[in-house]
């Protein structure tokens, strides 16, 4: 090892460590006088003039293959690249983990698309693929291309499999005109596969939900598709003769719920909505705070966790579904779980969720609403997704860094900020127009 790469080493484990300590350090004292004392801010971190140096022992490990000293010479961090390189940064969104710990994940950015398939060492590309979705079962994948959706069983590491279901967009398109007609949706869309945030599909692999920035709907076979949002009857005051009514809405979401019975779902013109796909009764609760921007069942399935946002906050309650049908509780007494996330992602749980949020941080908050820890990882949160077993977390970040980390570990690492006893054990820098890097 070269002097200078050992210099490089010292200064920046020395100034991460200290940068470290003293966040975490501020921190507690704010979180223990609930932050109403004034409490002296930490130096900024000085890494950032480093980070380009930095970024040339990983692009030569990578080129290499020798990865065994790499994290230890330079354990990674997110916030010494953000100024710097914030051009070559893009969102990569975790979907979900295979067996085998595998990940899927997908591009936020759908200029040039591709899907990954990702461990904590290797990485596959799957070119021309949009947007991709995991059952709730492990078992059945859906990928979109610019010809439509498809369902995949038993998926390899390429996304092959037995092919269960095809919806072509053209039928999609035909079926949602049929529903709506003199209505814009995703269905006027050139290539709807651009315009798509969320596929999830069914287990048995024959219906898929679909949420994109011009609608949201359930496809069920290639005849007949349940649409969810936004409701025509909203936009008809601005409803032009010659063209129609627009429905592009914002902040789309949606979630299955794990006995496949519910659907909850949303969007910024919208409350918090759930179908119950037996009756086909839907409900609605207002949010409390301006938007809502993200839903998630429990790993039970019995509840609904819904956050609304304004600005880059938010707040989280929990709806429990036999209060909603009964209609014991109104709307402003749900138990809040979060106040101050705007919430991007989440990862479900036994014991609760980790939320991810648009500063950042991971929070692990448990079902009657105490947080379990928090740990930051350096830039919003695109994606969460956590493997069955509960080992395995892997979270996407709008900084093109994918992070592996093992709830289990039991131990802290000295160069995170948080205050949980988890340990990032694995990381990959997915940037434009750069070739994949393992850290």
């Amino acid at each position: 090892m070269s002097i200078t790469v050992e210099e490089l080493s010292s200064q920046w484990r020395k100034e991460g460590k200290r940068y470290a300590s003293q966040i975490n350090e501020y921190v507690r004292q704010g979180m223990a006088c609930n932050w109403e004392e004034e409490i002296k801010e930490p130096a900024d971190d000085n890494r950032s003039k480093l980070a380009g140096k930095v970024l040339k022992e990983i692009k030569a490990a990578n080129e290499n293959g020798q990865f065994d000293d790499l994290r230890e010479l330079f354990p990674p961090a997110t916030w010494p690249f953000n100024e710097a390189f914030q051009e070559a940064m893009q969102g990569i969104e975790p979907i979900g983990v295979l067996q085998n710990q595998i990940a899927i994940v997908q591009k936020t950015n759908k200029n040039n698309p591709e899907i990954y398939t990702v461990t904590a060492d290797s990485l596959e590309c799957i070119p021309g693929l949009y947007a991709a979705g995991l059952s709730q079962d492990r078992r059945y994948v859906a990928v979109a291309d610019q010809y439509g959706i498809r369902i995949i069983e038993d998926a390899n590491r390429l996304l092959e499999g037995t092919q269960t279901a095809t919806f072509s967009w053209g039928a999609i398109k035909t079926n949602i005109h049929k529903l709506m007609p003199n209505v814009q949706t995703v269905a006027d869309e050139e290539n709807p596969s651009t315009s798509l945030i969320k596929i999830i599909p069914f287990a048995q692999g024959t219906r898929v939900l679909v949420v994109s920035h011009a609608g949201s709907f359930i496809a069920s076979t290639e005849s007949e598709l349940i649409w969810l949002l936004p409701d025509p009857a909203q936009y008809e005051e601005d409803e032009d003769e010659e063209e129609g009514i627009f429905l592009g809405d914002a902040m789309g979401h949606a979630a299955i719920s794990p006995d496949e019975q519910w659907v909850a779902f949303g969007s910024q013109c919208s409350d918090h909505m759930m179908l119950n796909l037996k009756s086909m009764q839907v409900y609605e609760t207002y949010p409390v705070s301006s938007y809502p921007h993200y839903c998630s069942f429990s790993v039970d399935g019995k509840a609904v966790w819904f956050n609304s946002c304004h600005f880059y906050n938010g707040d989280t309650i929990k709806v429990t579904l036999e209060e909603v049908v009964s209609g014991k509780r109104q709307d402003e007494e749900w138990p809040l779980m979060d106040e101050g996330m705007r919430v991007y992602a989440a990862a479900v749980t036994t014991a609760g969720q980790i939320l991810g949020d648009a500063y950042g941080y991971l929070r692990y908050i448990d079902h009657s609403g105490e947080e379990l820890w928090r740990f930051h990882i350096g830039s919003t949160i695109s994606g969460l997704a956590v493997s069955e077993d509960e080992q395995l977390l892997v979270a996407g970040t709008y900084g093109g860094m994918l992070h592996f980390i093992d709830l289990q570990s039991g131990e802290m690492d000295q160069y995170a900020i948080g205050t949980a006893a988890i340990k990032e054990t694995a990381r990959w820098l997915i940037w434009k127009e750069e070739q994949p890097l393992r850290w």
